[in-house]
């Protein structure tokens, strides 16, 4: 499913970030990688230093990768320097050359200054490209830093909407390739009174309870599904309100490496660039973040 990984990056040390990641997985799973730059018209001129700073990555690279591999395995890392704008750019890459998954640098809430390339960019890349958007945190490096493996466990986060599914499949290749555990998460909602008053003879906690059986339910019987095609699945399960906020408190409680998950769930396409509650974990993350773009599925 992914031979082709496209690292889009714009000559920034925040860039580069994402650079082990399509490291690892080209190693693991035997992808081509593509380091691609895009510049703006006026810099035509020095289309040729652009190069020069990809082919020196290329190399690096390509060290990088066979260092992990048989000898004599064949190693395949390409280079694509281009003027114009990087979101449209990107998007006709994607279509032309059949890239499977994009790797790119997003920035948390915390906020860091960067360069249009990953700002602006980012949105417009999740929201349009038919393919999935590995997206890498500076906030969390860090974590990462001396482990052998950059990716050990998945976490799968649903809302047991069709929609949120379709990032099943892509999480399960990924855990299956990669021979890395998987942890399936679902948010229970605190059924409360509206408006905080409470309606008479309405017993809540007995319709919150009602909702978790029916949630533990669920995501049983699709650990079930997932054990049958023998990879290692393990589920949780946390009452709240707010799903984004759980997401991210369940990864760091299962030490996932990477979430995998939908544009959008429940609340549907109403939303023109990302459901609320993805939006909400992209912004506040700091494990990479795998997103599956059901606009395009």
């Amino acid at each position: 499913m992914f031979e082709r990984i496209l690292l889009p990056l714009d000559g920034s040390e925040i860039a580069e970030i994402a650079i082990p990641y399509g490291e690892e997985l080209a190693r693991r799973l035997g992808s081509e990688v593509i380091l691609y730059h895009t510049h703006g018209p006026e810099h035509q001129q020095q289309q040729h230093m652009h190069q020069m700073y990809l082919d020196r990555l290329a190399e690096t690279v390509q060290h990088n990768i066979r260092k992990g591999m048989p000898k004599g395995t064949e190693v395949k890392v390409t280079t694509k320097v281009e003027a114009g704008e990087p979101t449209e750019n990107i998007c006709n890459l994607v279509d032309k050359n059949k890239i499977d998954l994009i790797i790119m640098t997003a920035v948390s809430a915390s906020g860091l200054e960067i360069s249009k390339m990953l700002g602006s960019v980012t949105d417009h890349v999740c929201r349009t490209v038919p393919v999935p958007v590995m997206l890498i945190r500076p906030q969390g490096i860090e974590r990462t830093e001396g482990k052998k493996r950059l990716i050990n466990r998945i976490l799968i986060p649903s809302d047991g909407s069709e929609l949120s599914r379709l990032a099943l499949p892509v999480g399960e290749e990924f855990a299956a390739k990669l021979k890395v555990p998987v942890t399936l998460f679902q948010m229970v909602h605190v059924v409360y009174p509206y408006g905080g008053e409470p309606a008479p003879f309405v017993d809540y906690e007995k319709l919150t309870e009602d909702e978790e059986k029916r949630v533990r339910t669920e995501i049983i019987e699709l650990e079930k599904e997932l054990r049958e095609k023998n990879l290692t699945v393990t589920h949780s399960v946390a009452r709240g309100t707010d799903a984004a906020h759980e997401i991210l408190e369940a990864g760091k409680k299962v030490g996932a490496d990477l979430v995998v998950m939908s544009t959008h769930g429940r609340s549907g396409l109403r939303r023109w660039v990302l459901g609320s509650v993805t939006e909400k974990v992209l912004r506040h993350g700091e494990i990479p973040l795998l997103l599956v773009n059901v606009r395009a599925g």
